[in-house]
């Protein structure tokens, strides 16, 4: 097998040989048992809505009790168990008790319309659903074609059970042990939703040997916070870095704001934030932000999107005594790379990761060598059940070969290190010219008075994919629509990357509930105003 760093030959890139801490077919469950029980008076979470302070002897107890009401109840690893609720105390035990008995949860975010809650249920037909009490009618219309048990976490609905009535001791709980896996490392452990922002959810498994908890930045003595609930990849690796790692948690189930993530840090002392790039550019352009507030947090890990280098140096100035690393990762293959972040090398995520192999792929599917632009592949050598219930998409994404088709854009420079460029589904063709959204997106964003943007392709007779952005400005900005487009004239001098789709104000762009831009809503929006002439 080749060394890490890049093959000339084959014209791919590794990351260092893997050289994991437990035995592949070691269950997540068995770690976080082992955890909790010799560490039962660290506090696993601090819960902000209900004042909440949770230990892992609590945590611990609660999940084997629950765990034990699953057996009762005969859940097996081929069954599915649903969490559809925010970020509260009696969540984290749901979850892990459903890693100690391997049953795979489906964590799906309760935010969602009903019809694609309805669609993204129906894949794996839950037999249990754990929700809170204010969605409970939402998630019984949604499931009401099987008919599931539906138990509230917070919140009581008469003749609903509440999840404190199945928490009481049990007599054999010290003898508990987690479940073997009976697939091994490979069995489902979890189940995600795709994020949706070009298309309807698909169902991603997750399997066992992929819930990997080793972080050289966490450590027991680390606080850290992050506002996405379970149904999103960071919110799991901050659930693990918690009950698995022993960290502490701060957990809360509102939405970022500025004031309150600094009131956050300041009280707790928090020393690692996972935050989408939405969440840093918001950060960086609140007056109240200053290094002093800031002072405790060591690690930024920022990922989920593109962001202009000139705004992570900004956070990078607000931190005195920490570094920002900036990931890339799929919810379908885990992470690839990551790379403290440098002003002299930008938006880079760094070399792959150990066990990662990459390749850059041209349009006749033929390996690129460095420097050159194509889609990245990536090969983590472990099996994928797919999306649940969908094999065809499944095909898609991996090939025979074991390889994921991002469907990313991206390059290695000739220190290896990768560079996301775009998505492969969200380039357009202007005046027969192809171009991306994020090269006109960076030039938008250099005026210091644009907020946010979000550049798509409005179909025109004459242009094509006609790019059009929208934009919201600072408070107080007096910017004009012409005056975005004669910076990009001036920054973009060709003329497939004008913005022909016109510009468009916006109090705030559509996000999904985890700071991701929803583009397809983008361009909902924008056709119907182009249509209209707005």
């Amino acid at each position: 097998m080749c060394a890490a760093g890049y093959d000339p030959i084959k014209r791919i890139w590794r990351g260092e040989k893997s050289m994991p801490l437990y035995d592949f077919d070691c269950s997540i469950g068995r770690i976080i048992h082992n955890n909790l029980k010799n560490n039962p008076k660290k506090v696993c979470h601090i819960c902000i809505e209900d004042g909440k302070t949770v230990t892992s002897q609590q945590i611990l107890n609660w999940s084997v009790r629950l765990a034990q009401n699953f057996e009762q109840r005969g859940l097996r690893h081929d069954d599915v168990i649903c969490i559809s609720a925010k970020n509260s105390t009696y969540v984290t035990p749901a979850a892990v008790a459903c890693l100690f008995n391997a049953t795979p949860f489906h964590a799906v975010n309760p935010i969602l319309d009903i019809n694609t809650l309805t669609h993204v249920l129906t894949i794996t037909k839950p037999k249990l659903i754990f929700c809170d009490a204010v969605d409970y009618e939402k998630l019984k219309t949604a499931s009401a074609a099987w008919t599931p048990e539906l138990i509230t976490v917070t919140g009581k609905v008469e003749g609903v059970t509440y999840i404190e009535e199945l928490l009481s001791p049990t007599e054999t709980e010290m003898l508990y042990r987690p479940k073997t896996l009976i697939l091994g490392g490979d069995q489902t452990m979890l189940i995600l939703c795709s994020s949706g922002t070009t298309g309807l959810p698909k169902a991603v498994c997750i399997a066992n040997n992929m819930l990997d908890c080793s972080n050289n930045f966490v450590t027991a003595e680390s606080v850290v916070y992050c506002p996405s609930g379970l149904d999103w990849v960071t919110g799991i690796l901050s659930l693990l870095w918690s009950v698995a790692n022993g960290c502490t948690r701060i957990l809360t189930n509102q939405s970022f704001s500025e004031n309150n993530f600094l009131e956050l840090v300041v009280k707790y002392k928090i020393t690692i934030a996972i935050l989408a790039p939405v969440y840093v550019s918001a950060l960086v352009t609140y007056p109240a932000a200053s290094a002093e507030k800031l002072a405790s947090l060591r690690t930024v890990f920022v990922g989920g999107g593109w962001m202009p280098s000139e705004t992570l140096q900004k956070m990078q100035n607000l931190l005195k005594n920490g570094v920002i690393i900036f990931m890339y990762a799929a919810t379908e293959f885990g992470q690839v790379a990551c790379a403290i972040f440098s002003e002299k090398l930008g938006i880079t995520v760094g070399k792959p990761l150990p066990g990662i192999q990459v390749r850059i792929l041209d349009e006749n599917c033929s390996n690129l060598s460095h420097g050159e632009v194509g889609e990245i592949c990536v090969h983590h050598g472990r099996k994928w059940s797919g999306y649940y219930g969908n094999p065809i998409e499944t095909q898609r994404m991996q090939d025979s070969s074991g390889w994921f088709h991002s469907g990313d854009l991206g390059y290695f420079d000739e220190n290896n290190n990768l560079y996301i460029v775009d998505r492969k589904k969200e380039i357009y063709k202007c005046l027969g010219m192809q171009y991306g959204p994020t090269d006109i997106e960076a030039a938008i964003a250099e005026l210091p008075d644009v907020q946010e943007v979000c550049v798509v392709g409005l179909y025109d007779e004459k242009y094509g994919d006609a790019p059009a952005a929208m934009v919201v400005k600072r408070p107080g900005s007096t910017l004009t629509g012409d005056q975005i487009k004669e910076h990009v004239s001036k920054r973009l001098v060709v003329e497939f990357k004008q913005l022909h789709g016109g510009v468009y104000f916006v109090g705030e762009l559509p996000y999904n509930a985890n700071g991701k831009v929803l583009r397809r809503t983008v361009k909902e929006k924008l056709t119907q105003a182009y249509l209209n002439g707005l």
